[in-house]
């Protein structure tokens, strides 16, 4: 059931372009309303002012409030829009009909309007009004000239009852005025398609780009999160989810470097699993695994700064960075991390030091100067391992100069 949902709302590229194309005639809707309006006023007062003479100069008041009323259901409609126009699959052909029925009733009720009050007002005023209808529509064409059906609707639903009223008059300068009527919205017309193709494709190239560009970033998002695995994949132990060798050595010699201008130490430990060889072939692979991600575990979650560092150099050794660590507080850490281990209670039949899987950990602590590279520190640590070896295992030896 999800799939059909999903299908059916797959964003098509024609759907999104029309979405930009409905975009277009609502975010200019305020300001064409605006010019109309303010047209409309005028013609109204000048009118009104007419009809006042006849005592029927509320005709005038009636006409403008019920433009008013049909406006202002448009602009409701705008505000309705303007709350799901970010919806990324707007029904674009909902909120295109009913813009184009809003611009059809405002063109009816001004081309309505002009031809019941022209009997009524001088022939100057006429003039006047035929002026006005033609400026409302050469005014549309910056408006509605993204669609040539919405702009010639307008322009014929406007002009025509105006044009049949002059041609029924049938006199002379009516005819005149008639054809000059049906001329400009031929001019009109014709005159506006090339500027219709111009918005549509300047549109549709604002819209192929920002796609190219959101493409591109989804892209390079893809690339960066793809970077960064493959950087935890390269600096990270498959087995133990522990930092690997080349993670060890690039954070040991940045460390070094930060060191070099303070006083404080630099820990360096090696850790050892005692007697791990003899562990593996007794229980298996599986077991050996599970006893090395074990010790991994344990050895991560008490880093609790996040410049310390823990990595699996190979075989059942792992190393510890602890910048700023002494030597009695790298102790300390590491008897509690084997004392840790010991509660875990890991057999180890094999361990010729305890019944118990043990660790041997081996301790560098000195100073940091330019005389000292993170192959020394290296080294100092594996001679304190091999010295806790030495000395019986399943202990810890300090090396400290």
């Amino acid at each position: 059931m999800n799939n059909d949902f999903e299908q059916k709302h797959t964003i098509s590229s024609y759907h999104l372009k029309q979405h930009e194309l409905v975009n277009f005639l609502y975010d200019r809707f305020t300001v064409g309303m605006m010019f109309t309006m303010v047209v409309a006023l005028v013609a109204t007062i000048l009118v009104t002012f007419e009809l006042s003479l006849q005592g029927l100069e509320y005709r005038g008041y009636i006409w403008f409030a019920g433009l008013s009323v049909i406006q202002y259901f448009r602009y409701r409609l705008k505000k309705r829009y303007d709350q799901v126009k970010t919806v990324d699959y707007l029904s674009h052909g909902y909120w295109k009909k009913r813009f184009i029925v809003g611009i059809y009733i405002v063109a009816l009720w001004q081309g309505l309007g002009a031809v019941i009050a022209m009997p009524m007002i001088s022939d100057n005023l006429q003039f006047i009004f035929h002026a006005f209808l033609l400026g409302l529509g050469a005014g549309a064409i910056a408006y509605l000239a993204t669609s040539m059906v919405i702009f010639g609707s307008y322009l014929i639903l406007m002009i025509l009852p105006v044009t049949v009223y002059l041609f029924w008059l049938n006199s002379p300068d009516s005819f005149v005025l008639g054809c000059m009527h049906i001329f400009m919205v031929g001019a009109y017309y014709f005159g506006v398609r090339r500027m219709n193709i111009m918005i549509n494709d300047s549109l549709h190239f604002r819209f192929d780009n920002e796609m190219l560009v959101n493409d591109l970033q989804r892209l390079l998002n893809a690339v960066a999160e793809s970077n960064k695995e493959l950087d935890e994949l390269s600096t990270t132990d498959e087995l133990t989810g522990a930092s690997n060798f080349r993670a060890f050595r690039v954070g040991l010699e940045a460390h070094r470097l930060k060191h070099i201008s303070s006083k404080l130490p630099l820990t360096v430990i090696m850790v050892n699993i005692d007697y791990y060889h003899e562990y593996n072939s007794f229980y298996g692979q599986d077991m050996g695994n599970k006893s090395l991600t074990a010790v991994a575990n344990l050895l991560v979650a008490e880093i609790v700064q996040k410049d310390e560092l823990v990595a699996r150099m190979n075989g059942a050794e792992f190393a510890i960075v602890l910048p700023g660590v002494s030597c009695e507080g790298a102790r300390i850490l590491m008897e509690k991390n084997m004392q840790l281990l010991q509660h875990q209670a890991i057999p180890h039949e094999r361990s010729k030091i305890n019944a118990l899987l043990t660790l041997s950990v081996g301790i560098c602590c000195i100073p940091v100067t330019q005389n000292i590279s993170s192959r020394d520190l290296i080294t100092r640590a594996d001679d304190a391992l091999r010295l806790a070896k030495k000395n019986g295992r399943n202990r810890i030896e300090i090396i400290n100069t």
